[in-house]
């Protein structure tokens, strides 16, 4: 009975498994199949995809023979946009966006002064390569010195676009560093203090950014200038020095263009003073004043009017006077007086007058033969008059500026330069001091800001040489001369804007004028744009108003 029952348990067991393996062996066809299909799939996805890249590699053909043949039509390469990334370049504080002019000029201002500037830039262009300086680059990856202008071309076709990078330190103006000797703090006009100047970015006559070291001597100048917060100084270099592209010399001055908030109107009326037939004209060069260390603003340097074969060319023996009231209040000033000249006049150079001696007597002498001349009942006979003495287109160039500057210290009696050569005629000139012109005074009784009316009718001697109908034809002539060129100064006051915007800033941030009154200013007109502005629409109201009283 047990064999039987093993028998009936061994039967079910083999039906069973065989149960579970036909089950099985359909489960592997299965499997099989769909291997099959999977194959058949990926051979068909390996086929699509060749035929994709197959049409990606012939679209791309297409857009590069397309972009071909537009470069090959009309499209000129171009720079788009040039940059410094401060992760790129850990000399910066913040990434640096380039300025690009129409006129392929590139202009970027670290925001600090650094002595370093090799940087790697990053930049976006149309066309087919960038070269620097002669080099293929690429965007975001070579550094290159910007320490002198670098020379960018944009390439396309057989077309090149050429710019000039000029990479600025701080402000974009030559920096002038002065440390006196221990530091002392400058506090006299008369004495000086011993120092030592450097002076880097030569970034006006665009030269390459090397740097000029010099001893010198400092003193403080100027009258009322002295008496504000900023002050203006006077340089005496050991050996003559030739700054930023002028002859060399000894002797430079800082204007310190407090009083004008624009700080153009002295590089102004220097621009115009060398448009003129004057002999010479002092330079003038914005620089950035670092003194002891620490920032003192902006400043402009200037060539000082002394006797020199590239200055005042009057010979050993010439003079160079100055109509001065103030002359008898400094025991050191040497003066004398003409009769309708109303204020003493002083004898800047020779060096080393007297009263009294031969110098002294001469020029003193030839300057009252003019004055008898010019007042004289003949005064406008050509050969015995006023002209025996006293250059004409001088004396006319010379009132031209001061009138359409209307200039209130030149009514002679301040900042009047005469010249004279032995054996020749008295000249007018060099110009100077014009902070407070152009309508930026304001004054009891005066008119200086208005544009309209005359200044300088309150001077003797020109009240008499308008009374020449000569003197007043060449007048006319050499206005008409300066009208043409209205818009030259103008643009010149565009340019000087733009020069120093950044300085501009930096200056206010300094010495905080803008919203404030400052010495003799008409009024306050806010923002530097707002200054500029004013100068400029004063500046044209001026000069049409001179052309209708000229009758042109």
């Amino acid at each position: 009975m047990r064999k039987i029952l093993y028998i009936i348990i061994a039967s079910f067991c083999l039906v069973a498994c065989s149960k579970d393996l036909t089950e099985y062996y359909d489960r592997a066809d299965q499997l099989e199949a769909a291997n099959q299909m999977q194959a058949q799939v990926n051979k068909e996805l390996e086929a699509a995809n060749e035929q994709l890249k197959q049409q990606a590699l012939r679209l791309q053909a297409t857009l590069d023979s397309l972009a071909k043949a537009i470069e090959k039509q009309s499209t000129p390469p171009v720079l788009v946009a040039m940059a410094f990334s401060a992760a790129e370049n850990p000399i910066l504080t913040e990434d640096l966006i380039c300025e690009i002019s129409g006129s392929g000029t590139i202009e970027c201002w670290l925001p600090q002064y650094s002595g370093s500037k090799e940087l790697i830039p990053r930049f976006s262009f149309l066309g087919t390569e960038i070269t620097i300086n002669g080099v293929k680059a690429t965007s975001g990856f070579t550094k290159y010195d910007f320490s002198s202008p670098v020379k960018l071309e944009v390439k396309s076709g057989g077309k090149t676009v050429e710019y000039q990078v000029y990479v600025y330190n701080y402000t974009g103006l030559p920096i002038m560093r002065i440390d006196t000797e221990g530091g002392q703090e400058i506090v006299s006009k008369t004495e000086y203090l011993n120092a030592h100047m450097s002076l880097t970015e030569d970034l006006v006559t665009r030269g390459p950014g090397e740097t000029v070291e010099a001893d010198l001597q400092i003193k403080g100048r100027g009258n009322s200038t002295w008496g504000q917060p900023k002050k203006p100084y006077r340089l005496k270099f050991n050996e003559k020095i030739a700054l930023l592209g002028e002859h060399k010399d000894k002797s430079w001055v800082l204007i310190a263009n407090y009083p004008d908030k624009s700080m153009i109107r002295n590089d102004l009326a220097l621009t115009m003073g060398k448009r003129s037939v004057l002999d010479w004209t002092p330079s003038g060069h914005y620089v950035e004043l670092i003194l002891n260390g620490e920032y003192n603003g902006t400043y402009l340097l200037c060539e000082k009017i002394k006797v020199s074969n590239h200055r005042v060319a009057v010979g050993d023996d010439g003079f160079i006077i100055e109509v001065d009231e103030r002359a008898m209040e400094d025991s050191s000033c040497v003066y004398f007086f003409a009769p309708h000249i109303n204020y003493s006049i002083e004898i800047k150079e020779p060096e080393g007058v007297s009263f009294g001696d031969e110098n002294y007597n001469y020029i003193a002498n030839f300057i009252q033969m003019a004055d008898d001349a010019l007042f004289s009942s003949n005064f406008t006979d050509p050969q015995e008059g006023w002209q025996k003495y006293m250059d004409m287109d001088s004396f006319v160039d010379w009132y031209l500026i001061h009138e359409m500057s209307k200039n209130e210290d030149s009514m002679f009696h301040f900042s009047t330069y005469m010249n004279l050569q032995r054996g020749g005629k008295l000249k007018m000139g060099p110009i100077w001091d014009f902070d407070i012109a152009f309508g930026n005074v304001k004054e009891t009784g005066s008119t200086a800001m208005l544009p309209e009316g005359f200044m300088l009718d309150w001077s003797l001697w020109y009240q008499r040489l308008t009374q020449d109908p000569a003197f007043l034809s060449r007048l006319r002539q050499r206005f008409t001369y300066f009208y043409n060129h209205k818009d030259d100064f103008l643009a010149y006051i565009n340019q000087d804007a733009h020069y120093l915007k950044y300085a501009a800033q930096e200056n206010q941030k300094r010495w905080g004028t803008f919203y404030h009154y400052t010495y003799k200013q008409y009024d306050i007109w806010g923002s530097y744009q707002n200054e500029v502005q004013m100068l400029k629409e004063w500046f044209n109201d001026r000069m049409e108003w001179l052309k209708r009283a000229y009758g042109i």
